[in-house]
């Protein structure tokens, strides 16, 4: 079947669908731009059916009446709108459709739902409101303070969609079966796919796997939720609330408080609660510790609020968005917090990392496990927003796994080293912080060459002491974080994990010591596609080439289960994982050769004229800049015979190809500024002092494109 994903962008979740159905289907994406790209996509693709995995436009009438089009809403049946997981999350049950009074008294449920789903229904006319084709429902906490929006959509929401997807597409084939009478062949059967095609109602009451109706309680349209709606009262909301408000609004728009100074979004939403805070003696709304560049604010209730990551407020004058940064840096730099003399009220993250028994902000833990053969093993959980590691998260993951060396002695020798990452694995360097820096070059170089400090201890140092390394991915990796997955002995996925291996896409060269690790597990012609292709790996297509050893079945609590068994179990059998190491020279000369020759390129991806290509391509990304086209790796139907995109071509590499562009773009400016100075000088009373100044302003503006000479 020729199958066209229609995406805002190429998210978690379309990604996951695009992997799950290409191997039975002829796949292409399109970015839905705008109403004119998708009308000519779909036409240009004619495919026999569109699925909208994550779109938040309506489709074109042109297109969803001349195609069967599908779309993935992350809500149950009979519920609409762009905001239902924010409202799920802050505790709309269903019980009062009146949802301006249940905001305005506070009336939200004290336990929320206990499910929710998401359906794939047809597109037409009226948003959100057609015929169900599948829906698959999953249990919900909303008080679990590890649950936000994005975690709640990279998670259960995302394997909803697959299997409400792939159950879709089944029954749009028996449709076609039932409506032609006979089995057809190949497109002669897709053919038949048409808008005109009935969903059977059973399709609206009974969840795709188990069959039952929706558990979740009543449905109701639901309308947008403002930016607005999202504030809270610090002297009438309980930390809970407060809590679901944060949490709702992650990771966009991020909830807008007015309780600071100055309007600021906030990000993150931990609570704070223990016996400890019965000694603390503060106004709701005083800062009462900071740990790791994160605050912690008292609410009237006796408790705390960690604010992890803030955002300043996108003003009319402003070009682009804010970056998303942590905590303390902007604080500081807007005069709440002095980040010499910070409010102090908490105690600090534990010396020896070890994970805190109270409602807390941990990013970065130790738990220790003795196997029944006696041996021991260390469990890194390191759960950095956005899986994203700053210079200081980096420095700080370095601590942990020195401590974790320090307990390896005689007596006790510590027989395997787990890195478990967070709800993300990793995702490599902090762009937004690198956004946000005075000198964004320098802090790039600050922090790959602190996220290459981390993957050196895990490559050397625990070789060095004979301690297994494992990397469990539990959530999605991606350019620095699948290298330092990688580096370990021993790789264990989730079977819903994806990884995108490659560095290009954002203008890089990449290090974290990837032509090290990617090219001794899957060998170099391998590991160049991986780089060059830029596509999303399933964890089974990863395991096939030997970026990941070992894929186990489930999600949450399970995987982590069957992650501690598997090691147990390969530790007590005495076996020896990490093979791939024994054909490599991984003496510290090697490594920091391979360390040298990355950063180089590295050094010229930051600082020479092909830096054009990454500082760029990091602004779009954390400014959120929409995209101009498809790229055709993902538009196939677009892709014609020798076209490539930019990032597919070796003169992307070319430091010559950048200064091209830098020097075509400074004769344009230097042009219309002459032009500019001679409209200025004809205006001028006095001739020749208008010459002079233009020459003289010529110098001063363009010093630096006559220095690029």
């Amino acid at each position: 079947m020729k199958i066209l994903l229609l995406c805002t962008a190429h998210n978690s979740l379309s990604q996951r669908l695009y992997l799950t159905l290409a191997p039975d289907h002829e796949v292409t994406l399109e970015y839905a731009l705008s109403a004119e790209t998708v009308i000519e996509a779909a036409n240009m693709a004619h495919p026999h059916l569109i699925i909208c995995p994550f779109l938040t436009s309506p489709v074109p009438k042109e297109v969803f009446t001349k195609f069967m089009t599908l779309v993935v809403h992350p809500g149950a049946p009979g519920d609409g709108g762009p905001s239902a997981l924010d409202f799920i999350i802050m505790g709309e049950d269903g019980t009062d459709s009146d949802l301006e009074r249940v905001m305005k008294k506070d009336l939200w449920s004290e336990h929320g739902r206990s499910h929710w789903a998401v359906t794939v229904l047809q597109a037409i006319e009226e948003y959100d409101a057609g015929p169900v084709w599948a829906f698959e429902q999953f249990c919900i906490d909303i008080d679990d303070h590890n649950l936000t929006k994005s975690s709640l959509y990279r998670g259960d929401v995302t394997r909803a969609a697959i299997a409400a997807s792939v159950a879709a597409i089944e029954r749009v084939r028996l449709a076609i079966h039932e409506t032609a009478g006979t089995d057809l062949e190949g497109d002669a059967r897709w053919d038949r796919i048409t808008p005109e095609l009935q969903a059977k109602s059973e399709y609206k009451t009974a969840s795709v796997t188990t069959g039952e109706p929706f558990l979740g309680g009543h449905t109701t349209p639901l309308p947008l939720l403002k930016a607005a709606q999202r504030d809270f009262d610090i002297n009438r909301h309980s930390a809970r609330m407060i809590s679901r408000l944060i949490r709702a609004s992650d990771s966009q728009p991020g909830c807008l408080t007015r309780m600071f100074s100055s309007s600021l979004y906030v990000y993150g939403g931990f609570i704070e609660d223990g016996e400890h805070m019965a000694d603390i003696h503060a106004q709701p709304g005083t800062i009462i510790g900071t740990r790791n560049d994160a605050i912690c604010f008292r609410t009237i209730d006796g408790k705390g609020i960690w604010v992890s990551h803030t955002r300043r407020v996108k003003k009319k004058t402003d070009a682009t968005m804010w970056p998303k940064v942590p905590a303390i840096p902007l604080f500081t730099d807007i005069g709440i917090i002095d980040a010499k003399n910070p409010p102090q009220l908490l105690s600090d993250h534990p010396e020896d990392f070890h994970r805190l028994e109270y409602p807390t902000f941990q990013e970065v833990f130790i738990e220790y496990d003795t196997i029944s053969t006696g041996q021991r093993v260390a469990y890194l959980t390191f759960d950095f927003y956005n899986g994203a590691m700053s210079t200081n998260q980096c420095r700080h993951m370095c601590a942990a796994l020195r401590c974790i060396l320090d307990t390896h002695t005689e007596l006790s020798p510590l027989s395997a080293m787990v890195l478990l990452g967070g709800s993300y694995f990793s995702n490599g360097i902090h762009l937004n912080v690198i956004e946000a820096a005075p000198d964004s070059a320098y802090e790039s170089w600050a922090n790959i060459n602190a996220m290459n400090d981390v993957v050196l201890l895990v490559l050397q140092d625990f070789a060095a002491k004979n301690i297994m390394t494992v990397a469990a991915l539990r959530g999605n990796a991606a350019a620095g974080g699948v290298a330092l997955a990688a580096a370990a002995d021993l790789v264990i996925a989730g079977e819903n994990v994806v990884m995108n291996p490659a560095y290009r896409t954002l203008g890089l060269f990449g290090s974290e010591y990837h032509t090290v690790s990617y090219y001794g597990r899957v060998g170099y012609d391998v590991g160049r596609h991986l780089l060059r292709d830029m596509l999303p790996v399933s964890a089974q297509q990863a395991r096939d080439i030997g970026l990941v050893d070992i894929v186990l079945p489930g999600y949450g609590d399970a995987l982590d289960t069957a992650i501690h068994t598997h090691v147990s179990n390969l530790i007590s059998s005495n076996q020896k994982p990490g093979q791939w190491k024994s054909k490599l020279d991984l003496s510290p000369t090697a490594l920091a050769f391979a360390r040298m020759q990355e950063l180089g390129e590295m050094a010229k991806d930051f600082w020479s004229a092909r830096s054009l290509r990454y500082h760029s391509r990091r602004r779009d990304f954390v400014r959120k800049i929409k995209a101009s086209k498809t790229p055709l790796r993902f538009a196939v139907h677009r892709r014609k015979v020798g076209e490539y995109d930019e990032e597919e071509t070796d003169s992307f590499d070319m430091i010559e190809t950048f200064a091209m562009l830098l020097r075509k773009g400074q004769e344009v400016a230097l042009q219309e500024s002459i032009e500019a100075l001679k409209a200025q000088a004809r205006r001028a009373s006095t001739p020749g002092t208008g010459s002079e100044m233009e020459k003289r302003k010529l110098e001063l503006m363009f010093e630096c494109y006559y220095n690029a000479g």
